[in-house]
């Protein structure tokens, strides 16, 4: 009985890293028309991408941290936690910090660490405006490392 339950583990371990793990992103999308972004606020968008793993492809929803600055120039950060890969979902406006729910890394405005545990700043994402559109080249980064790689 042992060895069946052993089997089936091994199975199962197998089959997710086989079949279920997300592999990379790199991925242009088209996000919205600049001018509809408040100046000076950080918002949260869901982009649609693909990952692209051994067996199969998928389609994932990510968050995008979005701030039209004075210029119209826009700020653009991932919103995964390079700890971890936690979604940092909390932008305290009051504050002026982003708050990661993993393990509480803190990031300033720019994306820069305030406090916890993340090896290093939130990743900005290259981006472009494209006839008044913000199109978003959303890459996936390796965690937990000090500088920021590409997931491949």
């Amino acid at each position: 009985m042992g060895k069946w339950l052993l089997a089936g583990g091994g199975a199962l371990t197998v089959s997710y890293f086989a079949l279920g793990r997300e592999g990379p992103i790199d991925e242009w999308v088209a996000v919205e028309n600049v001018r509809e972004l408040p100046v000076g606020k950080f918002e949260a968008r869901l982009v649609t991408v693909t990952a692209h793993g051994s067996w199969f492809n998928k389609k994932v929803e990510r968050t995008i941290w979005l701030c039209r600055n004075a210029d119209d120039t826009v700020t653009v950060l991932s919103g995964i936690c390079p700890h971890l890969n936690y979604t940092i979902n909390n932008w305290q406006q009051d504050l002026g910090i982003f708050k990661c729910p993993g393990h509480k890394s803190a990031f300033d405005s720019k994306g820069k660490v305030l406090d916890g545990p993340s090896p290093r700043p939130m990743d900005p994402l290259e981006h472009q405006i494209t006839d008044g559109v913000l199109v978003v080249r959303y890459q996936k980064f390796k965690k937990n490392i000090p500088v920021r790689e590409v997931y491949t």
